[in-house]
Protein backbone atom coordinates (compact mmCIF):
# COMPACT_ATOMS: atom_id res chain seq x y z
CA UNK A 1 0.00 0.00 0.00
CA UNK A 2 2.86 2.39 1.25
CA UNK A 3 4.27 2.00 -2.39
CA UNK A 4 1.19 2.33 -3.88
CA UNK A 5 0.57 5.64 -2.23
CA UNK A 6 4.56 6.77 -3.02
CA UNK A 7 4.07 5.87 -6.79
CA UNK A 8 0.88 8.37 -6.55
CA UNK A 9 2.37 10.79 -4.95
CA UNK A 10 5.32 10.74 -7.65
CA UNK A 11 3.00 10.89 -10.33
CA UNK A 12 1.17 13.75 -9.04
CA UNK A 13 4.51 15.72 -8.39
CA UNK A 14 5.64 14.79 -11.84
CA UNK A 15 2.34 16.35 -13.32
CA UNK A 16 2.42 19.47 -11.21
CA UNK A 17 6.14 19.83 -12.75
CA UNK A 18 4.97 19.27 -15.84
CA UNK A 19 2.57 22.19 -16.02
CA UNK A 20 4.74 24.13 -14.22
CA UNK A 21 7.62 24.13 -17.16
CA UNK A 22 5.19 24.17 -20.07
CA UNK A 23 4.12 27.44 -18.37
CA UNK A 24 7.43 28.74 -17.95
CA UNK A 25 8.47 27.65 -21.07
CA UNK A 26 5.36 29.33 -23.02
CA UNK A 27 7.03 31.66 -25.90
CA UNK A 28 5.96 34.97 -25.63
CA UNK A 29 5.48 37.52 -28.29
CA UNK A 30 6.35 40.81 -28.13
CA UNK A 31 4.51 43.70 -30.35
CA UNK A 32 6.05 45.42 -32.72
CA UNK A 33 4.20 48.80 -31.14
CA UNK A 34 2.56 49.98 -28.26
CA UNK A 35 0.80 52.65 -28.11
CA UNK A 36 -0.67 54.29 -24.58
CA UNK A 37 -1.22 57.29 -22.47
CA UNK A 38 -4.62 58.45 -23.73
CA UNK A 39 -7.86 57.78 -24.79
CA UNK A 40 -8.25 55.32 -27.51
CA UNK A 41 -11.23 54.81 -29.31
CA UNK A 42 -12.21 51.08 -30.69
CA UNK A 43 -15.72 51.33 -32.07
CA UNK A 44 -16.47 48.60 -30.25
CA UNK A 45 -20.17 49.04 -28.44
CA UNK A 46 -18.76 46.72 -25.70
CA UNK A 47 -15.43 48.22 -24.64
CA UNK A 48 -15.79 51.83 -26.64
CA UNK A 49 -12.62 53.03 -25.13
CA UNK A 50 -9.34 51.34 -23.60
CA UNK A 51 -6.35 52.38 -22.42
CA UNK A 52 -3.29 50.42 -24.60
CA UNK A 53 -3.02 48.99 -27.95
CA UNK A 54 -0.95 46.44 -28.93
CA UNK A 55 0.31 45.79 -32.63
CA UNK A 56 2.28 42.99 -34.36
CA UNK A 57 2.61 43.42 -38.32
CA UNK A 58 -0.56 44.71 -39.51
CA UNK A 59 -2.50 43.37 -36.56
CA UNK A 60 -3.87 44.90 -33.14
CA UNK A 61 -3.21 41.36 -30.55
CA UNK A 62 -4.07 43.54 -27.53
CA UNK A 63 -6.47 46.32 -26.84
CA UNK A 64 -7.21 46.59 -23.14
CA UNK A 65 -6.25 48.29 -19.95
CA UNK A 66 -2.36 48.85 -18.67
CA UNK A 67 -2.39 45.87 -16.66
CA UNK A 68 -2.54 42.95 -19.68
CA UNK A 69 0.06 45.04 -21.27
CA UNK A 70 3.42 43.66 -19.87
CA UNK A 71 3.64 40.44 -21.73
CA UNK A 72 3.41 42.49 -25.45
CA UNK A 73 6.52 44.98 -24.55
CA UNK A 74 10.04 43.56 -25.05
CA UNK A 75 12.96 45.24 -25.92
CA UNK A 76 12.93 45.57 -29.65
CA UNK A 77 8.99 46.78 -28.98
CA UNK A 78 8.41 50.93 -30.17
CA UNK A 79 5.95 52.34 -27.57
CA UNK A 80 4.24 55.82 -28.22
CA UNK A 81 2.90 57.78 -25.46
CA UNK A 82 0.02 59.49 -26.53
CA UNK A 83 0.42 61.98 -23.95
CA UNK A 84 -3.28 62.51 -22.89
CA UNK A 85 -4.38 62.66 -26.25
CA UNK A 86 -7.14 61.12 -27.97
CA UNK A 87 -6.40 58.11 -30.97
CA UNK A 88 -9.25 57.08 -32.69
CA UNK A 89 -9.18 54.24 -35.74
CA UNK A 90 -8.55 55.53 -39.16
CA UNK A 91 -10.77 54.59 -42.20
CA UNK A 92 -9.05 54.89 -46.40
CA UNK A 93 -11.32 55.07 -48.90
CA UNK A 94 -11.09 54.63 -52.10
CA UNK A 95 -13.60 55.10 -54.86
CA UNK A 96 -14.36 55.91 -58.46
CA UNK A 97 -16.44 57.91 -60.15
CA UNK A 98 -17.17 55.29 -63.74
CA UNK A 99 -19.81 57.39 -65.49
CA UNK A 100 -17.91 60.59 -64.69
CA UNK A 101 -14.69 58.94 -66.69
CA UNK A 102 -17.27 58.67 -69.26
CA UNK A 103 -18.46 62.05 -69.14
CA UNK A 104 -14.80 63.00 -69.04
CA UNK A 105 -14.36 61.51 -72.03
CA UNK A 106 -17.66 62.86 -73.75
CA UNK A 107 -17.23 66.62 -72.46
CA UNK A 108 -14.34 69.08 -71.91
CA UNK A 109 -11.80 67.44 -70.41
CA UNK A 110 -9.63 70.19 -68.23
CA UNK A 111 -7.44 67.64 -66.59
CA UNK A 112 -3.84 68.99 -68.70
CA UNK A 113 -4.49 72.63 -69.14
CA UNK A 114 -2.10 74.99 -67.26
CA UNK A 115 -3.71 78.51 -67.45
CA UNK A 116 -6.76 80.33 -67.65
CA UNK A 117 -6.19 81.10 -71.10
CA UNK A 118 -5.74 77.07 -72.45
CA UNK A 119 -8.96 76.60 -70.78
CA UNK A 120 -10.51 79.45 -72.58
CA UNK A 121 -8.93 78.32 -76.34
CA UNK A 122 -10.49 74.94 -75.51
CA UNK A 123 -13.98 76.25 -75.22
CA UNK A 124 -13.77 78.90 -77.91
CA UNK A 125 -12.71 75.46 -80.02
CA UNK A 126 -16.25 73.72 -78.41
CA UNK A 127 -18.01 76.46 -79.61
CA UNK A 128 -16.99 76.65 -83.30
CA UNK A 129 -18.36 72.89 -83.37
CA UNK A 130 -21.68 73.70 -81.05
CA UNK A 131 -24.86 75.37 -82.23
CA UNK A 132 -26.00 79.16 -80.69
CA UNK A 133 -27.39 78.04 -77.47
CA UNK A 134 -26.09 74.71 -76.83
CA UNK A 135 -24.58 74.40 -73.58
CA UNK A 136 -20.56 73.54 -73.19
CA UNK A 137 -19.91 71.54 -70.60
CA UNK A 138 -16.44 70.43 -68.79
CA UNK A 139 -14.49 69.03 -65.62
CA UNK A 140 -11.24 68.88 -64.05
CA UNK A 141 -9.66 72.53 -64.04
CA UNK A 142 -7.49 73.52 -61.21
CA UNK A 143 -6.05 76.33 -60.02
CA UNK A 144 -3.37 75.34 -58.22
CA UNK A 145 -1.94 73.73 -60.93
CA UNK A 146 -1.65 76.29 -63.16
CA UNK A 147 2.09 77.50 -63.92
CA UNK A 148 0.37 80.87 -65.31
CA UNK A 149 -2.29 82.30 -62.99
CA UNK A 150 -4.60 85.37 -64.30
CA UNK A 151 -4.05 88.27 -63.78
CA UNK A 152 -6.87 88.82 -61.98
CA UNK A 153 -7.83 86.86 -59.27
CA UNK A 154 -10.87 86.73 -56.65
CA UNK A 155 -10.84 85.31 -53.74
CA UNK A 156 -7.70 82.60 -55.47
CA UNK A 157 -9.96 81.84 -59.00
CA UNK A 158 -10.11 83.72 -62.36
CA UNK A 159 -13.13 85.75 -63.71
CA UNK A 160 -15.31 85.37 -66.41
CA UNK A 161 -15.25 87.93 -68.62
CA UNK A 162 -12.20 85.95 -70.83
CA UNK A 163 -13.98 82.90 -71.27
CA UNK A 164 -17.39 84.77 -71.88
CA UNK A 165 -15.69 87.08 -74.30
CA UNK A 166 -15.28 83.58 -77.23
CA UNK A 167 -19.02 82.30 -75.60
CA UNK A 168 -21.25 85.04 -75.84
CA UNK A 169 -23.86 82.96 -77.60
CA UNK A 170 -23.52 79.52 -75.91
CA UNK A 171 -24.01 79.11 -71.86
CA UNK A 172 -20.73 77.17 -70.30
CA UNK A 173 -19.94 75.55 -66.69
CA UNK A 174 -17.08 74.08 -66.03
CA UNK A 175 -16.81 72.01 -63.09
CA UNK A 176 -13.57 72.21 -60.74
CA UNK A 177 -12.04 69.09 -60.19
CA UNK A 178 -12.91 68.47 -56.59
CA UNK A 179 -16.46 69.01 -57.56
CA UNK A 180 -16.75 71.65 -55.17
CA UNK A 181 -17.10 74.00 -57.44
CA UNK A 182 -18.15 75.65 -60.63
CA UNK A 183 -17.33 78.19 -63.07
CA UNK A 184 -20.15 79.81 -65.45
CA UNK A 185 -19.67 82.57 -68.20
CA UNK A 186 -21.80 85.15 -68.74
CA UNK A 187 -24.46 83.63 -71.02
CA UNK A 188 -24.85 80.56 -68.02
CA UNK A 189 -25.63 83.20 -65.27
CA UNK A 190 -28.01 84.76 -67.99
CA UNK A 191 -30.16 82.34 -68.09
CA UNK A 192 -29.76 81.48 -64.46
CA UNK A 193 -30.99 85.12 -63.36
CA UNK A 194 -27.34 85.87 -61.61
CA UNK A 195 -26.63 89.04 -61.77
CA UNK A 196 -25.21 92.00 -59.38
CA UNK A 197 -28.97 92.58 -58.48
CA UNK A 198 -29.75 88.92 -58.01
CA UNK A 199 -26.53 87.75 -56.03
CA UNK A 200 -27.75 88.78 -52.47
CA UNK A 201 -31.12 87.23 -52.85
CA UNK A 202 -30.17 84.06 -54.57
CA UNK A 203 -26.98 83.50 -51.87
CA UNK A 204 -30.39 83.86 -49.07
CA UNK A 205 -32.53 81.38 -50.74
CA UNK A 206 -30.11 78.74 -50.96
CA UNK A 207 -29.07 78.68 -47.40
CA UNK A 208 -25.84 78.19 -46.27
CA UNK A 209 -22.68 76.00 -47.52
CA UNK A 210 -23.17 77.47 -50.85
CA UNK A 211 -21.13 81.17 -52.35
CA UNK A 212 -21.84 83.27 -55.54
CA UNK A 213 -17.88 84.90 -55.85
CA UNK A 214 -18.56 88.51 -56.43
CA UNK A 215 -15.72 91.14 -57.47
CA UNK A 216 -15.04 94.60 -55.81
CA UNK A 217 -18.63 96.00 -57.43
CA UNK A 218 -20.49 93.25 -56.19
CA UNK A 219 -20.84 91.69 -59.97
CA UNK A 220 -20.20 87.80 -60.07
CA UNK A 221 -16.94 86.34 -60.79
CA UNK A 222 -18.10 83.16 -62.72
CA UNK A 223 -17.22 81.12 -59.59
CA UNK A 224 -20.00 79.14 -57.77
CA UNK A 225 -18.81 77.12 -54.45
CA UNK A 226 -20.24 74.19 -53.03
CA UNK A 227 -24.25 74.43 -53.01
CA UNK A 228 -24.37 77.71 -55.41
CA UNK A 229 -23.29 75.74 -58.37
CA UNK A 230 -27.23 74.06 -58.04
CA UNK A 231 -28.14 77.93 -59.23
CA UNK A 232 -26.54 76.79 -62.72
CA UNK A 233 -26.71 73.30 -62.70
CA UNK A 234 -30.74 73.00 -62.95
CA UNK A 235 -30.37 74.78 -66.73
CA UNK A 236 -27.70 72.15 -67.64
CA UNK A 237 -29.78 69.72 -69.57
CA UNK A 238 -29.58 66.33 -68.10
CA UNK A 239 -28.32 63.40 -69.44
CA UNK A 240 -30.36 61.13 -71.98
CA UNK A 241 -30.38 57.31 -72.50
CA UNK A 242 -27.95 58.14 -75.49
CA UNK A 243 -25.01 60.43 -73.53
CA UNK A 244 -25.08 57.52 -70.73
CA UNK A 245 -24.18 55.06 -73.69
CA UNK A 246 -21.80 56.67 -75.16
CA UNK A 247 -20.02 57.84 -71.93
CA UNK A 248 -20.25 54.14 -70.57
CA UNK A 249 -18.69 53.39 -73.85
CA UNK A 250 -16.00 55.80 -73.50
CA UNK A 251 -15.45 54.95 -70.10
CA UNK A 252 -14.78 51.50 -71.32
CA UNK A 253 -12.59 52.38 -73.35
CA UNK A 254 -10.46 54.44 -71.37
CA UNK A 255 -10.30 52.17 -68.53
CA UNK A 256 -9.21 49.58 -71.30
CA UNK A 257 -6.75 52.02 -72.76
CA UNK A 258 -5.02 52.26 -69.33
CA UNK A 259 -5.06 48.44 -68.58
CA UNK A 260 -3.07 47.78 -71.88
CA UNK A 261 -0.64 50.59 -71.28
CA UNK A 262 -0.14 49.58 -67.83
CA UNK A 263 0.73 45.89 -69.41
CA UNK A 264 2.76 47.02 -71.79
CA UNK A 265 5.11 49.02 -69.40
CA UNK A 266 5.35 46.25 -67.32
CA UNK A 267 6.01 43.71 -70.20
CA UNK A 268 8.56 46.21 -71.62
CA UNK A 269 10.31 46.60 -68.06
CA UNK A 270 10.97 42.88 -67.85
CA UNK A 271 12.46 42.94 -70.95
Amino acid sequence: MKNQASIGTNILMFTVSLFLAMGCSEKKTPADLIIRGGTIYTVDETNSTVEAVAVNGDTIVYAGDLGGLAKYEGEQTQVIDLQGKMMTPGFIEGHGHFMGLGYSELNLDLTTITSYEEMVEKVKAAVAKAQPGEWIVGRSWHQDKWTKKPEKMIKGFQTHQLLSAVSPNNPVFLSHASGHAGFANAKAMQIAGVNQLSVEKLGKDMGEGGEIIVDELGNPTGLFNERAQGLIRKYVPENTEETDRKALELAIAAESSKRNYKFSRCRNFRR
